[in-house]
């Protein structure tokens, strides 16, 4: 047997091996537990959370090559409980890792992915479960509200866009806001919402997402670090002069001059829709962004 394949050489790349790859979820998990640290830049933080796991594998390593091997076996245990009982997969960590990555080198107007931070997972679960896409009551709210307020030949010429303005329209000028009880965080399912027109963030991101998407359009729902707000996929990157001409044309003293604002993810321009902007496409309330909650699939 050649000296590379002495056992003590495998057991060395074996070790090696598993000190490169326990960094992976490694990272990702100190990043949902670890604060964020204020002094250094928001991107910067990833890259602590990767410096800081691999510190620890190699310590790990150093004091105890059986520890390492233990430590390896302990995460793929806690990665096979969450994807058995907590529906937290393979592929969920992986994108995870992924969105960290690429929000190294994002910027504000092109996001594809999103930061994951503790506590966004069971959110998401809370605003699919609230969802009423496909509720009579939530089809015919949104059908009415959005051919209300504007002229027919915007919707000959701009179709589903124009619908999308009008039930934005309909709700912001009509939402009230009112907060949850004390101690609760409390999720209006959209029937609830169409009878009050009034919630917080929340109850107002659940509402709109499942009207738009109630008349045939796509929404996500979106998380910052205080706020929760709706995006509308409003067209493709070679649509933005289009786009862009229609929201001042609709909106012209709402705009009045202002940024038209989009994040777009693989080609696809997704629009602002939330309550604290005047307009489709506003300002956002805060631009620094934690997760996104898809429904398509």
């Amino acid at each position: 047997m050649t000296p590379f394949f002495r056992l003590s050489n495998l057991t060395k790349f074996f070790v090696r091996f598993i000190q490169i790859i326990v960094v992976f979820p490694m990272a990702v998990l100190i990043s949902f537990y670890m604060p964020r640290v204020s002094f250094i830049d928001y991107e910067m933080n990833f890259l602590l959370c990767v410096v800081i796991a691999a510190a620890v594998s190699v310590l790990v390593s150093f004091f105890s090559r059986k520890l390492i091997v233990v430590m390896f076996f302990a995460i793929l245990g806690f990665i096979f409980y969450n994807n058995t009982f907590q529906n937290y997969s393979v592929e969920n960590l992986y994108t995870d890792y992924n969105a960290m990555l690429v929000n190294m080198t994002s910027n504000s107007n092109k996001v594809s992915y999103f930061k994951p931070v503790k506590g966004t997972y069971f959110q998401e679960r809370r605003v699919k479960s609230a969802m009423q896409p496909t509720h009579p009551a939530v089809r015919s709210f949104a059908v009415e509200n959005s051919t209300r307020y504007f002229h027919e030949e915007y919707y000959r010429k701009y179709g589903k866009l124009v619908r999308y303005f009008s039930l934005f329209k309909h709700v912001r000028l009509n939402w009230k806001y009112v907060n949850d009880p004390i101690g609760l965080d409390y999720y209006s399912p959209p029937t609830e919402s169409i009878a009050l027109l009034a919630g917080d963030c929340d109850d107002y991101s659940i509402l709109m997402a499942s009207s738009i998407m109630a008349i045939g359009g796509e929404a996500r729902v979106v998380i910052s670090s205080s706020h929760m707000y709706t995006e509308v996929k409003v067209g493709e990157v070679e649509d933005l002069e289009e786009i862009t001409y229609v929201v001042r044309t609709l909106f012209p003293d709402e705009v009045s001059g202002g940024k038209i604002h989009f994040h777009e993810t693989n080609g696809a321009l997704w629009m602002n829709f939330d309550y604290t902007a005047r307009y489709p496409g506003g300002p956002f309330l805060e631009p620094e962004l934690y997760s996104v909650i898809p429904f398509n699939e």
